[in-house]
């Protein structure tokens, strides 16, 4: 048998994964004096090669050697595949020079391999130096070189390199395909150059590529960038070619124009999506609900909600925004309802949903209802938070109940939730509002010996109120402690602190006092030295105009006594 039966034998031995019985069969053959070729041991190296076995291929190309069986470049790109597949970049260079020494040249696929192993992990240089020895070697790229360079660029955004590029394979006569084009776009897109991203998109037109992964990518990068005008101008550019984009595409930009409060530019979406017979989930409903809520137009919010009810796309954020909505407005007895009518349809309320209920209770001084809400909160197993605290406390406060507004800020600790400058600020208030300037002051200290962490505007409310506190009992001399230690400490005293206390030395006699702090409340730029005088007078009407306003609240929180909410 000569080296062609041999080879015929060893091919198929290793086609029936029987790689010893080919090494047999190899042995056999040398036994018999019949000297393998290239191929004989190319089809045993072509297995190691898949398998990975870089030691079982350096002993072949060893024995080749010693055979005196003159290896070719197809056996060296079986090595170089394995050192390629171990991420091997010393191993695979020495193997470059290996073949220079025996003057082999390497072959397109070599090169292409080589430049794919240095894409894989981002170096753009290392790619670049194998480009350029390839066309030192006389081996001119094709399409996958080009593409190989494309995934190193784009992995770590080298928009200068990809323009360079782009060059090159015009003069090596390849049009870049659109699957470069996007993955360049999606470069510029992570980079955060939105105009370099959108040159790109007029490249793709220019060349006819332009495909809906294209702009779809373009469109919610300038919807998350809140650029939402280019944003619906390549939406335009899409539909104006037949396209149409993802649901997810469409819903970017209505919760990016939704963010802003454009009511109308998300009914556009939203009929754009319509009209092109694409699928409108909740994401998308959701997102006109929460603009109508940012509004404060009810009335809209719910018929976006009636709609989305209807289409069985309503999910606990559709009502909880409506919710949302009308406590925005006040409106108790709307909020109230749509609770309801969320809880019959099966969707579970959330921390969220309940929040706005309560603070909605809040707003109306309706301190019973919003203890009621939160006792059924906790009854459907939701854990109460920071916020829901804080409304239930300023509804207390609102409604003048001192002592349970207390409560409630000392059942915070109880249920392991650290009150904040607003949990405090809030309390201190009410006792300014109701004359206890010593409680104000013992809370105070409180906030401050338990370290109470706030934003600088809670803190210096607490201030503000204790300074109001003693000055609406006539005690000067304490609300005039409490104003120094607030402007000792850095904070912004209010026009309304500074009036209390000239009305406290004004009552106490203390002219010379009162003047004093009226020209410094002017130096604070708070009042003109004419109309500060009149701040007292005008800080009484206030207090009354406030009660009149809570009166009117809590009147319009009541429900209508024979009319109900259609949902």
């Amino acid at each position: 048998p000569n080296a062609i039966c041999y080879n015929a034998l060893i091919h198929a031995c290793i086609k029936s994964d029987d790689g010893e019985r080919a090494a047999v069969w190899l042995n056999e053959m040398t036994a018999c004096g019949v000297k393998p070729t290239a191929r004989s041991f190319g089809t045993i190296m072509d297995m190691l090669a898949k398998k990975g076995d870089i030691v079982a291929l350096e002993k072949c190309l060893a024995r080749m050697e010693e055979m005196g069986v003159d290896a070719d470049a197809v056996s060296y790109n079986m090595l170089l595949g394995a050192y390629c597949k171990a991420g091997d970049v010393a191993s695979s260079e020495a193997l470059f020079d290996r073949m220079r020494v025996r003057s082999i040249t390497p072959t397109l696929m070599f090169f292409n391999m080589l430049i794919n192993l240095y894409a894989h992990s981002g170096d753009v240089s290392g790619s670049a130096i194998w480009l350029k020895r390839m066309r030192q070697c006389g081996v001119e790229p094709d399409r996958v070189t080009f593409n190989t360079l494309v995934k190193a660029v784009t992995r770590c955004c080298d928009l200068d390199a990809m323009e360079t590029l782009v060059k090159e394979m015009l003069t090596a006569g390849f049009e870049p395909t659109a699957a470069m084009y996007n993955a360049t776009i999606g470069a510029c897109v992570r980079q955060g150059s939105l105009n370099k991203a959108e040159l790109w998109a007029k490249k793709m037109e220019e060349s006819n590529m332009a495909d809906c992964p294209s702009y779809c990518s373009l469109i919610m990068a300038f919807a998350g960038a809140g650029e939402n005008l280019r944003a619906e101008e390549w939406m335009a550019h899409m539909e104006a070619r037949g396209l149409k984009g993802t649901t997810g595409t469409y819903s970017s930009l209505a919760q990016s124009l939704a963010k802003s409060g454009d009511v109308i530019g998300v009914e556009r979406i939203f009929s754009r999506l319509e009209s092109g017979e694409v699928e409108v989930g909740a994401n998308m409903y959701n997102a006109l609900i929460t603009s109508c809520s940012r509004q404060g137009d009810v009335d809209r919010a719910e018929h976006w909600l009636r709609k989305s009810i209807a289409k069985n796309q309503a999910d606990v954020a559709s009502y909880s925004a409506v919710i949302h909505a009308c406590a925005k407005t006040s409106d108790l007895p709307r909020a109230e309802a749509w609770l309801e009518a969320m809880q019959t349809s099966g969707a579970k309320a959330n921390v969220v949903t309940f929040n706005s209920v309560i603070n909605v209770c809040a707003r109306c001084g309706e301190a019973k209802r919003a203890e009621a809400w939160f006792e059924r909160m906790e009854k459907e197993g939701i854990s109460p938070g920071l916020l829901t605290f804080n409304s239930i406390i300023n509804a207390c406060a609102k409604s003048g109940d001192l002592v349970r507004a207390v409560y409630w800020l000392d059942a915070m600790r109880d249920r392991g939730i650290s009150p904040d400058g607003v949990s405090y600020g809030t309390v201190i208030h009410a006792c300014a509002m109701q004359r206890e300037p010593h409680r104000a002051e013992e809370l105070m200290k409180d906030m401050f010996a338990r370290d109470v962490a706030g934003k600088d505007q809670s803190i210096a409310f607490c201030y503000n109120s204790v300074v109001e506190a003693w000055g609406r009992v006539g005690n000067a001399a304490a609300a005039a402690k409490w104003l120094n230690t607030l402007l000792d400490a850095g904070f912004a005293a209010s026009s309304s602190s500074f009036s209390t206390l000239i009305t406290a030395c004004s009552k106490a006699g203390l002219s010379a006092e009162a003047e004093r702090w009226r020209l410094r409340m002017v130096k604070e730029g708070l009042a003109s030295p004419s109309g500060s005088k009149s701040k007292p007078c005008a800080l009484h009407r206030e207090e009354s105009g406030a009660a009149l306003r809570l009166a009117r609240k809590k009147a319009a929180c009541q429900p209508p006594p024979s009319q109900g909410l259609s949902v």
